[in-house]
């Protein structure tokens, strides 16, 4: 159900950070490196949570490092800073034109601090600052090393598999605010609970909005095998769009004078929505096929055909403007959802194709 909290990507998450932190230990020994913590911090930090944000944190943090680290020995041998006074002035120029590269580039943060551990290191002061940063660049680079290759083969973990957690909160989260808003058109619907669920369909479509560039990266990487996911991000703000269009119009009761044209269709539709969102996010989640649409289909009709035999009554004479507006806006609303429902189960269904190929080829390498 929605909300579900499940910690095996927590946990997942935990034990590779702790692996890739003891293979560093034991690689940065190995390799006798001269302060290896550089590389567990490294890599500590390059494990994240799907292989798609290790390799943006991987590709930032070498970069930064090596930008860092090439300024700083160039500040270091062409501005002598044997006392405060010049110490500060090589201090200001190391960091000025790299702070300003981080803040317009975030890729290069870690090249600030690079370039001022190579400034004014002790240690960089006995080796030589050629030497020094060649240190720190060969241990950043160990470190982004085993992050990745800990990211990459100890049970990873795809963006696309977030992203489908994600999509499937959203779809709940779009099911409970349909249910809520259809629910009695006699009384407005709980404002309590409604605005509570808005927050939480915002926050699951933030997450969508946040994975889709990192199934891009994975797909630009080779490392998923999903198809295109704007789309299906696209597809749910307009769903949002859709049933925030519903909320507007049924922030009243609507008129008594309507209900016993729409009141049962309304009914119908509630429970054949809740039935259909409720089965697409189980197969959103799980990369099924989508269920089919038909009860939602009808439902749609025969409210449009209750709308139609209002109109043929006459009773929306008797309404007020604003009522009429209400009325004929619920009917544009719905019906402006009847294509996005479908184009939401294309999407399902490209996702659940995909996924099938991939099991496939699976299958047909291990046999």
């Amino acid at each position: 159900m929605f909300g579900r909290r499940s910690w095996s990507g927590e946990l997942r998450l935990a034990l590779r950070t702790t692996l890739a932190g003891l293979i560093t230990f034991g690689l940065g020994l190995g390799l006798g490196l001269p302060q290896a913590y550089w590389a567990v911090l490294t890599s500590v930090i390059v494990v994240q949570a799907s292989v798609a944000t290790s390799l943006k944190a991987g590709a930032d943090r070498m970069l930064g490092t090596v930008a860092g680290a090439v300024w700083g020995v160039i500040v270091t041998l062409t501005i002598p800073h044997h006392g405060p006074l010049t110490l500060g002035v090589a201090l200001a120029v190391a960091l000025a034109p790299l702070a300003l590269m981080a803040a317009l580039r975030p890729t290069y943060r870690v090249a600030p601090i690079t370039a001022v551990i190579v400034l004014l290191s002790t240690t960089g002061v006995q080796l030589g600052p050629v030497h020094y940063a060649l240190d720190r660049v060969l241990e950043i680079a160990v470190g982004c090393l085993v992050g990745l290759a800990v990211s990459i083969l100890v049970v990873p973990e795809r963006a696309q598999a977030r992203l489908a957690d994600a999509a499937a909160d959203a779809i709940l989260a779009l099911r409970s605010l349909a249910d809520l808003l259809l629910a009695e058109l006699t009384r407005s619907p709980d404002a309590v609970a409604l605005s509570a669920t808005h927050s939480r369909l915002n926050q699951a479509l933030s997450r969508v909005e946040g994975l889709v560039d990192e199934v891009k990266r994975e797909r630009a990487h080779r490392l998923s095998d999903t198809p295109d996911v704007e789309p299906f991000a696209r597809t749910l703000r307009r769903l949002r769009h859709d049933i925030t269009a519903v909320d507007r119009t049924l922030t009243e009761p609507l008129p008594p004078l309507t209900l016993p044209h729409l009141a049962d269709a309304g009914g119908e539709l509630r429970r054949a929505l809740a039935d259909y969102l409720a089965a697409a996010a189980a197969a959103v989640r799980e990369r099924r096929p989508p269920p089919v649409l038909d009860a939602v289909e009808a439902a749609l009709r025969a409210f449009r055909d209750s709308m139609d035999r209002l109109r043929q009554s006459g009773t929306l004479r008797q309404l007020t403007i604003d009522d009429l507006e209400r009325v004929l806006g619920l009917a544009f609303a719905l019906q402006q959802l009847a294509p996005h429902l479908t184009d939401l189960a294309e999407r399902i269904a490209e996702h659940a194709t995909s996924a099938g190929q991939a099991s496939h080829a699976e299958r047909g390498r291990t046999s």
